[in-house]
């Protein structure tokens, strides 16, 4: 998964903020959302995220940081924030 084309964003004090392509959306990300956002740079899976944040974090296991990734990617697939890759 990458980010969407045409995506703005800036992160201010540890927070991603980003405005939708069409700019009628802003969204401000919390510390871990930045974090999974600023992986996406280079395109990633929930797993490939995980496994790269799970030593920042504290408290969480790597099956509860994959499923929490997997749904926070979902809502940026469903927001237009994030794009799959084809097949």
């Amino acid at each position: 998964m990458t980010r969407a084309d045409g995506v703005v964003y800036e992160v201010v004090d540890g927070q991603a903020v980003l405005v939708d392509a069409a700019g009628r959306e802003l969204i401000t990300l919390n510390a871990v959302g930045t974090l999974i956002w600023e992986a996406l740079a280079a395109g990633a899976d929930a797993s490939a995220v995980a496994d790269d944040l799970l030593p920042q974090l504290e408290g969480v296991t790597r099956d509860e940081l994959v499923r929490d990734t997997e749904a926070f990617l979902r809502e940026l697939l469903d927001l237009g924030l994030a794009t799959e890759p084809e097949p």
